[in-house]
């Protein structure tokens, strides 16, 4: 119930003791009222099937790929489910909360049995004019560049995903740390975007298990062009630089991806892709080539190709192949096809 400034003192009604503070009651009780909270219960549901060749490259250098000559029931795109809120706080603020679990769908399993909240777990306050401010379990600050030249978002069997747009970088071992795209005990900025321009900054906290880490992006978004670049530091000697950018001429849209990998868990390693998206009638393809080379001479170059046959706004099918060869094994060629519902 809303009530009026000029409204005079109604006869009967006992008058404020202290004005002041009765006016400051009534402004947040007017700005309670006011205040909207969503909660959401989202996630993905995606289950296919998929096969390799015996080929001896390994998987890191062709990510998504399943064991060598079997059939496998496995998800192009992890399964998750997730709970996020937001409460609007007035004059564009607000605070927001975001859970998100990974699970293999065929067996009910997690998708890391150490940590339920694998996809992030996060609270913020933010502003629409001044940005927001987030602690908990994010992603690296560096990965959103790279994710957004990989035309896949690092799913299916085509797709980039860390070797040939991060460089392979890992900055702590996995038995530190349950994903070496996340990172749990993190606090981070993210900016809103000032005609077109944005960036994201972020640390995650050692506390006495590692060392402190630090992430960012810069991006330029509009119209057709982006452009975006990143870093993933740890020290001065485990490090990570990423450049990237593309246009959309509406018909195709390239993309392309630089990394350069300093230390880190896998050493020193370049890697270069080139990806298209295509818009069609049923839905989209796409296609990828990446190159990575590491310190080691064992270099290692792909080729990801496939498309999604829209069938509503959640629900599509794909079909994907992706092949590699590193020196000194032989080609691993994979596919993959199902189904992926989002709600």
């Amino acid at each position: 119930m809303k009530t009026s400034a000029s409204r005079t003192h109604a006869v009967g009604v006992p008058r404020c003791p202290l004005p002041a503070a009765c006016a400051l009651a009534a402004l947040l009780g007017a700005a309670g009222a006011s205040a909207q909270s969503t909660v959401t219960i989202y996630g993905i549901i995606d289950q296919g099937i998929t096969r390799a060749n015996d080929g001896t490259t390994p998987g890191a250098m062709l990510p998504g790929r399943s064991t060598p000559d079997q059939w496998i029931v496995k998800a192009g795109n992890t399964s998750r489910l997730g709970f996020r809120g937001r409460e609007d706080l007035g004059n564009g603020g607000y605070a927001r909360f975001q859970f998100e679990h990974r699970f293999a769908a065929d067996t009910g399993t997690s998708s890391n049995a150490g940590v339920f909240w694998l996809g992030r777990s996060v609270v913020a306050l933010g502003s629409d004019k001044w940005g927001e401010l987030y602690a908990g379990r994010e992603y690296s600050a560096a990965y959103w560049v790279p994710l957004f030249a990989d035309p896949t978002s690092w799913s299916y069997v085509s797709q980039l995903g860390s070797a040939y747009t991060y460089a392979g970088y890992t900055a702590v071992p996995s038995s530190i740390e349950a994903s070496n795209l996340r990172w749990s005990n993190s606090v981070g900025y993210k900016s809103p975007a000032f005609g077109g321009v944005s960036f994201e900054l972020a640390t995650a906290l050692g506390e006495g298990q590692r060392r402190r880490n630090t992430s960012g992006n810069l991006q330029f978004k509009q119209g057709p062009i982006w452009a975006g670049a990143a870093f993933d530091r740890l020290d001065a000697d485990n490090n990570l630089m990423i450049l990237a950018g593309g246009y959309d001429f509406g018909v195709v849209f390239p993309t392309f991806n630089y990394a350069r990998a300093k230390g880190g868990v896998n050493g020193d390693a370049t890697s270069f892709s080139l990806s298209a998206r295509v818009p069609v009638s049923y839905g989209r393809v796409y296609a990828s080539y990446g190159a990575h080379r590491p310190e080691s001479d064992l270099d290692a170059w792909m080729l990801g190709a496939g498309t999604e046959y829209t069938l509503s706004k959640r629900s599509l099918l794909y079909f994907n192949v992706g092949s590699a060869k590193r020196d000194g094994d032989t080609r691993t060629t994979a596919f993959d096809t199902g189904f992926k519902h989002t709600f």
